[in-house]
């Protein structure tokens, strides 16, 4: 049997794209949970850490993100004993520009990061078979690894993949990109022009731009001299529970 991927969303900052253009809100998922006493010397450490770590300055840091200077420094130095979760929040958000890469307010402030879960809208099936689940509701949603927030993910379905990928496995991965001159060696989500995503190793095909799309599995027969439009590199596997 084919693999079969159920696919989610690519997510671009708080936004989570479908396949066919249409925009959907991710969702953030707080969990409640008991905190901690308010500790100002433990926040100030977690908070230097973070600059140091960074190689940040506080006079560009506090300027991208909207924010006072002295306001940080006296903190810092402890003439003061809090800051907004608003301060928080902007420092974050100034530091996501400087370092490029998202950077949330939790890490700022010592605290767990949020749960962020990605949404599924329809199942894509890896053979000829497509499933198509039309609207905007999600029926599924998958908690998304630190770093994958703003990428995409999919759960593998059917044997073809076997031994690498088991069937229930979500696969991760950032962005879709052009496929290389080279092939990847390593199994690579495609993209076929006009047509669904795939799990597949690939093989250059007869002419520029054809592929051979191969399962795993040997069992499983190989599709043949297809147009790929992009592909995207496997970055994060969970397991299915056994």
């Amino acid at each position: 049997m084919a693999a079969r991927v159920v696919f989610f969303h690519e997510t671009v900052n708080n936004e989570v794209a479908s396949i066919n253009g249409r925009y959907f809100k991710r969702r953030r998922h707080n969990q409640r949970m008991a905190k901690d006493p308010y500790n100002a010397d433990a926040r100030r450490r977690v908070l230097q850490g973070f600059i140091d770590r960074n190689k940040l300055k506080v006079q560009t840091w506090t300027k991208a993100s909207g924010l006072s200077e002295a306001g940080l420094r006296n903190f810092l130095a402890g003439r003061s004993d809090s800051m907004s979760d608003r301060a928080y929040a902007r420092l974050a958000a100034g530091a996501t520009k400087i370092l490029e890469r998202p950077i949330d307010a939790s890490a700022l402030r010592g605290d767990p990061p949020p749960h962020i879960e990605v949404p599924i809208h329809h199942y894509v099936g890896a053979g000829d078979e497509v499933h198509l689940f039309e609207g905007d509701e999600a029926f599924d949603y998958t908690a998304a690894p630190p770093g994958f927030e703003t990428g995409a993910a999919g759960i593998v379905r059917g044997d073809s993949m076997r031994p690498i990928f088991e069937p229930g496995d979500v696969l991760f991965w950032r962005h879709l990109e052009r496929p290389p001159t080279e092939p990847p060696k390593r199994a690579v989500i495609v993209k076929v022009k006009d047509g669904p995503l795939f799990v597949k190793k690939l093989l250059p095909g007869t002419k520029k731009g054809l592929f051979y799309l191969l399962s795993l599995n040997p069992n499983t027969p190989p599709l043949n001299d297809q147009p790929v439009e992009a592909i995207a590199r496997i970055g994060w596997v969970k397991p299915v529970a056994d």
